[in-house]
């Protein structure tokens, strides 16, 4: 669907939502706090991995070599009260030369006797796509998270919404990010991220990523996936990375 003049529409709506963002485990649905901070850094490849294998073993004459899409992100987070979170969110894909980054401000509506927790957030930024052509992004996002205990094990549940758009393409993207995590032991974290979404025009994507994060002491935290295309994604590929809590 075409955006039609959605610069202004989300520009009033992110006056609003930051106008109600009064002073006062990191995810979009629970709080930073105040003077707490988030950094990671992750490298992912992704693709048609069994073409790919192949065509290192055996080249056809006159067809183009598989490739796999390589990506960089960075994503950091710091709390400027105990609801009100500032962030940077960046993507960057270095054999096209594109890139996409966000700067956003979230607000955390929880208390101690909610059992759910729920987190608005707006954002801009830069973006240029695989033909060089740069534009300007707007983002609004919405998440719903909750907490669990049992008898054997502790864990999460969340959802993380969010829909972008370009200016001078006047083109939209949606996508939904839906998690169920677990906490075996007070080092290590599982969680299966169902990942779903859609560009203009484009069918519906959905996809699977299995992660599993070790944390080292300090604050620093490795983490690994593998991300498995199952509805109109046929890629599969895999990610590392590293996040610090300070």
């Amino acid at each position: 669907m075409k955006a039609g003049p959605f610069s202004l529409v989300l520009g009033i709506l992110c006056l609003a939502l930051i106008a109600a963002a009064q002073p006062g485990l990191a995810g979009g649905a629970w709080p930073r706090g105040k003077d707490k901070g988030f950094l990671s850094l992750s490298y992912s490849t992704f693709g048609d991995v069994m073409g790919y294998m192949q065509s290192l073993s055996y080249q056809v004459p006159g067809v183009e070599p598989v490739e796999l899409t390589q990506e960089i992100a960075a994503y950091f987070e710091y709390g400027i009260t105990e609801n009100l979170t500032f962030g940077i969110d960046r993507i960057q894909r270095p054999h096209e030369h594109s890139f996409s980054t966000v700067y956003f401000l979230r607000r955390n509506y929880s208390r101690p006797n909610w059992r759910s927790s729920y987190g608005f957030e707006v954002g801009m930024g830069g973006y240029r796509d695989w033909r060089q052509i740069n534009d300007t992004q707007f983002r609004v996002g919405a998440s719903w998270g909750r907490g669990f205990e049992t008898r054997w094990i502790d864990g999460w549940v969340d959802i993380d919404a969010k829909m972008s758009g370009l200016d001078k393409a006047r083109t939209m993207a949606w996508k939904v990010d839906s998690t169920l995590g677990l906490k075996p032991g007070e080092r290590s974290l599982f969680y299966l991220q169902m990942q779903s979404g859609a560009l203009d025009g484009y069918p519906t994507y959905t996809r699977a990523q299995p992660t599993y994060v070790m944390k080292l002491g300090r604050g620093i935290s490795i983490e690994s996936a593998v991300t498995i295309g199952l509805e109109n994604d046929e890629s599969q590929g895999m990610k590392i990375g590293a996040w610090l809590d300070f």
